[in-house]
């Protein structure tokens, strides 16, 4: 059968294998849904689980399986496994928890969550370090989310969001309102956006009402009001839109603190962590050894007895020996000097 007879099969097999992947990994709840769910990353990042999968099986297993003595797999099993979780799940934790501490402050959603508003305390503090539980908004979330609105319909849907996950919306249609107790001359006038929100509403507007109500006042201007279009020309530009730049920065800040936080722990806290249990194992408490040969490491070495090195010789490597020292004397009576001294030895 010729080559150029068997390559178009072949090639019609591959093609079809793989459109037969792909239709499997669409369907939801099949073996490829599930491992594509697996391995799927975000951005340049790998999928959470692959990325375990892998470094516990090429780091942390050989690593455990190349321990000298029970106190280094202790220590490794100690160091690296939470160094693991900790670069995996504590960023993530910390930069969601501080985000949420602002949200309620500022009463802007930073985090989405996939987790149900009925689920128990344990499994909503549970999302902070799953993947696909509560995390904070990236700066391209943040821009998607509250910039880019032109007019009356999309800023209703804004504060409908607002609304629905858990925010203030009076708060944030004036987000850059007036605080005459700020050190910054900024903030001791309102902003553009309050002032715009002020004209749009009314300047004896009350923004402590409840969203749904001050939506629904929203709701009944004409969208021909030109209160509308300031407020557009404010939030559609990422530059000058006072809840964007001030989501992206406080965001920013928030991974610095978390990465600080874990590297602070890792590099001096994990340490000191592993030398206080190993020492506790070895030591009490006034420095006094708890085993006789870890009471002093400076202890010098016994003296040992004076023995020949050939005496520490198995019979048969002292017959290879004795045949390499023949190897190189031919004089007869060197050789029975020699095997003399081997049998003294």
């Amino acid at each position: 059968m010729k080559i150029n007879s068997i390559a178009p099969k072949i090639s019609n097999m591959i093609g079809t294998s793989i459109t037969n992947l792909g239709i499997a990994s669409q369907k939801s709840g099949s073996m490829a849904d599930k491992l594509n769910n697996f391995t799927e990353g975000r951005g340049m990042n790998p999928g959470r689980g692959s990325f375990l999968a892998l470094i516990f099986s090429c780091t942390l297993i050989p690593r455990f399986l190349k321990a000298r003595d029970a106190d280094e797999k202790s220590e490794i099993l100690r160091r690296d496994v939470t160094t693991i979780l900790t670069i995996t799940f504590a960023m993530k934790a910390i930069k969601a928890g501080l985000s949420d501490l602002m949200a309620k402050k500022k009463g802007l959603p930073m985090t989405f969550t996939n987790i149900p508003e009925n689920a128990s305390k344990f499994k909503k503090a549970l999302g902070y370090f799953q993947q696909q539980g509560r995390t904070a908004y990236s700066a391209e979330d943040i821009t998607a989310t509250y910039a880019n609105i032109d007019g009356k319909d999309s800023l209703t849907r804004m504060l409908n969001f607002v609304e629905e996950n858990k925010g203030n919306v009076g708060k944030v249609l004036t987000f850059d309102r007036a605080n005459p107790a700020s050190l910054f001359t900024n903030k001791r006038k309102d902003g553009a956006l309050t002032l715009a929100a002020r004209k749009l509403l009314g300047n004896d507007f009350d923004f402590t009402k409840s969203g749904k109500e001050i939506i629904a006042a929203i709701k009944s201007k004409d969208a021909a009001n030109p209160a509308f279009a300031e407020i557009s020309n404010i939030l559609r530009d990422v530059d000058t839109n006072p809840i964007a730049q001030f989501g992206k920065g406080i965001g920013s800040k928030f991974e610095t603190v978390a990465l600080a936080a874990v590297v602070a722990f890792l590099g001096f806290g994990l340490p000191k962590l592993n030398e206080k249990m190993t020492k506790d194992k070895y030591f009490d408490k006034n420095g006094n050894g708890l085993k006789a040969q870890y009471e002093n490491p400076n202890t010098p070495i016994p003296n040992m007895p004076n023995k020949s090195a050939l005496s520490t010789f198995s019979q048969s490597q002292r017959m290879v020996f004795q045949s390499f020292l023949g190897a190189y004397n031919s004089n007869a009576s060197s050789n029975n000097q020699q095997n003399a001294f081997l049998r003294n030895a």
